[in-house]
This record gives structure tokens, C-alpha cells and sequence, in this order.
């Protein structure tokens, strides 16, 4: 039998998020952090099949009138929390890269074809590494 999944709101990802916005609006200026919540999974780990750190879909018109929220993120918790803080705001980063400010509740799929910026910045094991750039105490240049 399998083990359904128990999710919490992961807080400190939004709170990120406004500052990377607040840091970089010229790259996510866009971007209305209120409409993003993320939640982690709890009570199971992510297995080892799984390359994706997290999942992320959106709400487009007519049902995001009826939420509060436009863009989801999942993830399990122990992968949030075994990161510092700068490895988290990486994935805040590709998170929000994510988000398109010219179709409201599209979101971008996660590949290093639409990660590029990521890849290019960051190097393509960046989900990975501990030697990773603080987005919000080093001035960073997304590569483009």
C-alpha cells in the first residue's frame, strides 16, 4: 500500500522569493510573489529515480479567479531543508525564471533547454553543488 503524501506550506520560499524580487526586479519584477505558495512533502523522501528537485504547474483564467494562488511548487521537505540558504534561493530562482509575465499561470517547464539562464549562470549541476553563489549577499548577472 502506498503512503499518501502530507504536505506543509514551506514559508521561508515565498519570503526568498520577495527578496530575490526586491534584489533582481529587472528579472523578476514581474513577478507577484503573493501568488505563489510551495509545499513540502513531509513524510516521504525523494527517490533516487527522481532527478527533479521540484515541480512547479500554474492556474490560468477562468480557475485562478477562484484561488489565491497562481503557481504551485512541490518538493519534499528534506530536500529544502538539508540546503543552505543559498542553495535554496537557486531553486527560488528557477522557480520564479519559471513564471511567464506574459501568460499568467504558465509556467516554463524545467529543463536545461528552459533553464538555460540557470545553466549558463550557475553551471548545469547547479541543483547539486555547495559552492553556489548567495543571490542575496553577492551581486549576481543572469546570463542570458
Amino acid at each position: 500500500m502506498q503512503v499518501k503524501p502530507k504536505w506543509e506550506e514551506i514559508t521561508e520560499f515565498c519570503q526568498l522569493a520577495a527578496k530575490m524580487v526586491e534584489k533582481y526586479p529587472e528579472r523578476f519584477g514581474s513577478v507577484e510573489v503573493d501568488r505563489i505558495v510551495a509545499y513540502g512533502c513531509t513524510n516521504k523522501e525523494r527517490p533516487d529515480k527522481k532527478a527533479k528537485l521540484y515541480e512547479m504547474s500554474g492556474e490560468t483564467e477562468p480557475e485562478s479567479f477562484t484561488n489565491s494562488k497562481t503557481y504551485f511548487i512541490k518538493m519534499f521537505m528534506s530536500d529544502w531543508e538539508s540546503r543552505d540558504e543559498a542553495a535554496k534561493l537557486l531553486i527560488v530562482a528557477s522557480a520564479l525564471s519559471r513564471i511567464d509575465p506574459d501568460n499568467p499561470g504558465r509556467v516554463g517547464p524545467l529543463d536545461y533547454r528552459d533553464q538555460n539562464v540557470m545553466v549558463k549562470t550557475f553551471g548545469p549541476d547547479w541543483q547539486d553543488r555547495s559552492d553556489v553563489p548567495h543571490l542575496l549577499k553577492d551581486q549576481i548577472s543572469f546570463r542570458e
